[in-house]
C-alpha cells in the first residue's frame, strides 16, 4: 500500500548539501548586485540612511539617553544586527518561489535554499559590523569581551535560518507572506530596540519587546562589543529558549511542507 510522505527529509541532510548551498549563495551575490551602477555600495548607504534617521528622530527629538556610549555607536551596534535580519528576511522569505523552475522540474534539494539565502546576506552584516567596531574602537567603546563576537554571530544566523525555513515554507502556499515582509520589517525596525535601550521603556512595553528573540541578540551584541554597557538578562534568556523553538519549530513545518512544494508552487 503506498502512502504520501509525511517527511522525507533529516536535519543531517543539510550538512550534505554544503557544496550546493556554497553554489546557491554565490549566484545569488552575483545576481543580486549585477547592472548595478552602485553594486556593494548599497550595503552602505542604507545602513547610513537608518542611522541618519535614528540620530534625528531618537536622539535629538527623542533625547534617548545612552549613558557613557555614543549614540552613533550604540546605533550601529543594532543596525548591524537588524541589517542582517532584513536582508535575510527579505531574500529568504522569497528563495523557495523564486527558485520555481528547480523545485518543479529538477530533484534539486529543496532544504539548500533557505541556509542560502541567509548567507547571500552575511554582507550585510559584515559591512554594517566593521563599521560598528571602528566606530566603538575610535570612541574608546571597544570592549574586550569583543572575542566572543563570532558566538553572537552564530546565534543571530541559526535564529533567522529558523525564520526563514517558516516564512519561505509557508510563502509557497500563501503568497501574501511575501508582500507582508516588507511591511512587518518596516515596522519592525521601531519594535526591536534598535535605536534605543531597553532599559528606557516602560515595564510593560519593556516586557513585550523581550518577547521578540532579536531584543535578546541585540542586548548581547552590545554587551561584547560596547564597554560601557550592560545588558538586560531577562530579554537573553528569554531569546535563547525562543530562538531554539523557532528553529526546532521552523525546521519541522518546512520538512513537512517541502512535500508538496512542486504542486503548491
Amino acid at each position: 500500500m503506498i502512502t504520501p510522505a509525511v517527511r522525507r527529509i533529516k536535519f543531517r541532510d543539510v550538512l550534505g548539501e554544503t557544496q550546493i548551498i556554497r553554489v546557491l549563495a554565490a549566484r545569488d551575490i552575483k545576481v543580486k548586485y549585477k547592472q548595478s551602477i552602485l553594486g556593494p555600495l548599497w550595503l552602505v548607504f542604507q545602513p547610513l540612511a537608518l542611522l541618519g534617521g535614528f540620530v534625528v528622530g531618537f536622539q535629538a527629538l527623542g533625547n534617548v539617553e545612552t549613558g557613557n556610549v555614543p549614540y552613533v555607536v550604540f546605533a550601529l551596534v543594532g543596525l548591524s544586527v537588524w541589517a542582517f535580519f532584513q536582508a535575510s528576511m527579505t531574500i529568504g522569505t522569497a528563495c523557495v518561489v523564486s527558485n520555481n523552475q528547480y523545485v518543479r522540474f529538477t530533484p534539486c534539494p529543496r532544504i539548500a535554499f533557505p541556509p542560502a539565502a541567509v548567507i547571500t546576506s552575511l554582507p550585510a552584516f559584515a559591512i554594517t559590523g566593521a563599521g560598528a567596531l571602528l566606530a566603538a574602537a575610535i570612541s574608546g567603546s571597544l570592549s574586550p569581551h569583543v572575542l566572543l563576537l563570532p558566538l553572537v554571530v552564530i546565534w543571530l544566523v541559526v535564529l533567522v535560518v529558523g525564520v526563514v525555513f517558516i516564512t519561505s515554507s509557508l510563502a509557497v502556499r500563501y503568497r501574501d507572506i511575501n508582500n507582508a515582509v516588507p511591511f512587518f520589517l518596516q515596522v519592525g525596525v521601531f519594535l526591536a530596540p534598535v535605536g534605543y535601550p531597553v532599559d528606557d521603556l516602560s515595564p510593560v512595553i519593556r516586557w513585550l519587546v523581550s518577547l521578540n528573540p532579536l531584543t535578546g541578540i541585540l542586548e548581547g551584541t552590545r554587551w561584547v562589543v560596547l564597554s560601557d554597557y550592560t545588558p538586560s538578562a531577562g530579554p537573553i534568556l528569554l531569546a535563547a529558549v525562543t530562538s531554539l523553538i523557532v528553529v526546532v519549530s521552523g525546521w519541522r513545518l518546512f520538512a513537512r511542507l517541502e512535500t508538496t512544494m512542486a504542486d503548491d508552487i
